[in-house]
């Protein structure tokens, strides 16, 4: 006969255990340390992770009105750089910087402008209308002719 604290413990166990196993099917989504923005003007409102690196890459060049995409970065000192450089090329920014090195170097074009804080970027982005830029979360985008594009996941 199984006494109460031999059940107790088997509770216990058998409670851990699927508490345990449950936590890993459960996926934790990192809140996004940036925001997308692009000029007011722009018509899109959301773009994939793929779109966004080859834009930044500037594999694709033209926006599908026509007109041709203005990438802005932040510079690579940056933390933000840091986070959309790993979500969205999934690489460092080391790796991105020598991609462009290559690419100056063969002729095939140059990087996009830097930018030193959010505030340029936003302002590049207001004065710019097929730019896009990325900037902090926590920036507010008020008193600027941009808005936010919503990052989805590659279709």
């Amino acid at each position: 006969m199984l006494r109460k604290d031999d059940m107790s413990r088997g509770l216990f166990r058998t409670s851990f255990m699927i508490l345990f196993f449950s936590v890993g099917m459960f996926e934790i989504q990192p809140e996004e340390t940036y925001t997308v923005v692009v000029n007011a003007a722009n018509p899109v409102a959301e773009i994939t992770r793929h779109d966004l690196a080859e834009i930044f890459l500037k594999k694709t060049r033209k926006w599908r009105n026509g007109a041709f995409i203005d990438p802005v970065d932040l510079s690579e000192s940056s933390a933000v750089r840091t986070d959309f450089s790993k979500d969205i090329y999934r690489r460092r920014v080391a790796a991105i910087k020598a991609y462009w090195q290559k690419q100056i170097f063969a002729g095939r074009g140059v990087p996009p402008p830097e930018k030193i804080h959010d505030l340029e970027v936003l302002r590049y982005v207001d004065e710019h209308r097929a730019a896009i830029g990325y900037i902090s979360a926590a920036t507010s985008i008020e008193g600027f002719r941009v808005k936010v594009i919503e990052v989805v996941d590659n279709k």
